[in-house]
């Protein structure tokens, strides 16, 4: 409903700057219109920004068999990062880099804190796998 509301207050306020009608005879009252609008667009962007990070979070964690106080496995680790067994540590690294670049806890310091908790935790857990993997292979 409140998506609805949002967009229904998006569409009266660009109608009514663009409409010949006005509340003010100057151009005062527009200003204040096209600031709300902006403020709208915005808030409507940054939720559906969240709403993005939030669904691939959950895309990542559906396939998690690992608690939270249980040690991570290699085949784990292997599985988190989303590469095979035998991956070269060029790939493993890749890989790596790819997941932390994107679900950073400093990238998504914009978004709720919920979605930043839940940053942390998943970089924590990325660290560790790569961590295993790298002990596994023998590579500092």
């Amino acid at each position: 409903m409140t998506g609805f509301l949002n967009y229904f207050w998006i569409i009266l306020l660009a109608i009514y700057i663009i409409s010949p009608f006005d509340a003010h005879p100057l151009f005062l009252d527009d200003l204040i219109a096209a600031g709300v609008l902006f403020y709208l667009l915005y808030k409507n962007a940054k939720k559906k920004k969240e709403q993005q990070y939030y669904n691939y979070y959950s895309q990542s964690q559906q396939n998690k068999t690992v608690g939270p106080e249980s040690p991570l496995s290699l085949e784990d680790a292997y599985r988190l990062l989303g590469v095979n067994a035998d991956a070269s540590i060029n790939e493993i690294s890749r890989a790596y880099k790819e997941k932390m670049s994107k679900s950073h806890p400093d990238k998504v310091s914009h978004l709720s804190e919920e979605l930043q908790e839940k940053a942390e935790e998943l970089t924590l857990k990325l660290n560790e796998a790569f961590d295993v993997i790298r002990r596994h292979k023998n590579v500092k």
